[in-house]
């Protein structure tokens, strides 16, 4: 079974892919989103959308705002609570909200954002979604690419691979993970986790070991609370660590954690799932495929965010098809891409890999945090970190590690 030609099509129809779809819509080109599932569907992952989110929310107009708004199952949240090796607490309250959102950030399960901006998508008339096509290879030539799926062939001038941590398109592209730029991570949803703050804030718990990694708890509606642990893939090879092991170690004996899930229920078994970080840099263009989302490793190594990096790229690489396309030189503009994601956070992600190879020195974290509990100014300071990404650079200045270390 053979298809008509597209101008696009976008493999994977998450935050990335879906994204892209949205901004390819009034671009006059023929755009088909793909996806190997059926919406909706689960994504492994901690359910907590950022300013970031919101920011790309934005840039998709005023009624995909006020749709967002109206969506549902999701709660608001006031900021983040970290727990350093010590077990010292620090809570900061974020301030700054988005236009059109009325909170910092948002906890709201894959399940329902993703099939949210999905529906977004297929509901436009210039955009195809196919559902339950699994690519199986990828012929790519001077004029375009086929796509081999369990549907047939595909045929199109431009591919955006958005197809996820284990994308067949990054692979055919040459792309493999380094252990020392993939975390592994494991979720698991329950019941009747006490002691969620108030007001809402997502939980980072940094114990020693888990280190250069932590584990969250993230509070959901209808009493539901994301709990899962990250750690960098490297360790976990290197130390021998069965994640799911420790993980329910942690939950059950660990004397600072324990005590609150003692009338817990789990609602699944813990799923284990890839995430490439954004510590190294890629090559994101190839030829006529432009790489996005965990395909192309956006997410943060320090937090292990990836929704609203996933939508940025998304937004770019839909933004350097339509220049490609009325430019002489198409390639020329293709390639910016990898220039222009590198430039709206690439910062960011080399900061937070310096972040994470902080925590190879859990005293200067406890520091951290003991100073920002005796200092409103430090405190301040790092909350602005937080609220505004190009703020994240003053780690990197060895003036700041001076402050945190001078006498209290």
């Amino acid at each position: 079974m053979s298809h008509p030609q597209f101008d696009v099509v976008i493999v994977g129809a998450g935050p990335a892919g879906s994204t892209a779809a949205l901004h390819l819509q009034n671009s006059g080109l023929r755009v088909c989103l793909m996806d190997k599932a059926t919406f909706p569907r689960d994504k492994i992952c901690g359910d907590a959308l950022s300013g970031t989110v919101g920011y790309e929310l934005h840039k998709l107009g005023p009624q995909v705002m006020q749709a967002f708004m109206q969506a549902e199952p999701k709660i608001a949240t006031s900021g983040i609570r970290f727990v350093s090796p010590n077990l010292h607490t620090l809570d900061i309250i974020l301030r700054k909200v988005r236009p059109g959102l009325s909170a910092p950030g948002y906890l709201f399960p894959r399940i329902h954002f993703d099939q949210f901006l999905f529906n977004l998508a297929s509901n436009h008339p210039h955009i195809q979604t196919i559902s339950q096509c699994t690519v199986q290879s990828i012929n790519t030539s001077k004029q375009h690419v086929t796509l081999q799926t369990s549907q047939g062939h595909f045929s199109s001038r431009f591919i955006i691979a958005a197809d996820g941590a284990q994308s067949i398109i990054a692979r055919h592209c040459g792309i493999q993970h380094q252990h020392p730029h993939l975390s592994a991570g494991v979720r698991q949803y329950f019941t009747g986790v006490t002691g969620l703050p108030s007001p809402t804030l997502i939980e980072l718990h940094f114990l020693p070991e888990t280190l250069p990694g932590y584990v969250w708890i993230f509070p959901l509606p209808n009493g539901l609370a994301n709990v899962g642990m990250g750690m960098r893939s490297d360790v976990v090879i290197q130390k021998k660590i069965s994640l799911r092991h420790l993980f329910q170690h942690i939950i059950h004996h660990h004397p600072h954690l324990s005590p609150r899930f003692k009338y817990a229920s789990a609602l699944e078994p813990p799923r284990g799932f890839p995430l490439p970080l954004g510590s190294l840099r890629r090559p994101l263009v190839h030829g006529p495929i432009l790489l996005t989302g965990d395909a192309a490793a956006c997410i943060d190594p320090f937090t292990g965010e990836g929704i609203g990096y996933a939508m940025t790229s998304g937004r770019i690489a839909a933004q350097s098809i339509i220049h490609a396309l009325h430019s002489p030189n198409p390639m020329l503009h293709l390639h910016a891409y990898n220039h222009l994601l590198h430039q709206a956070i690439g910062s960011e992600m080399k900061t937070s890999y310096r972040l994470q190879q902080l925590l190879q020195y859990p005293r200067l974290f406890d520091r951290v945090v003991q100073k920002a509990n005796r200092s409103p100014a430090f405190k301040d300071l790092l909350r602005q970190m937080i609220e505004e990404p190009a703020n994240k650079s003053q780690w990197l200045n060895p003036l700041l590690y001076l402050r945190i270390l001078w006498p209290f």
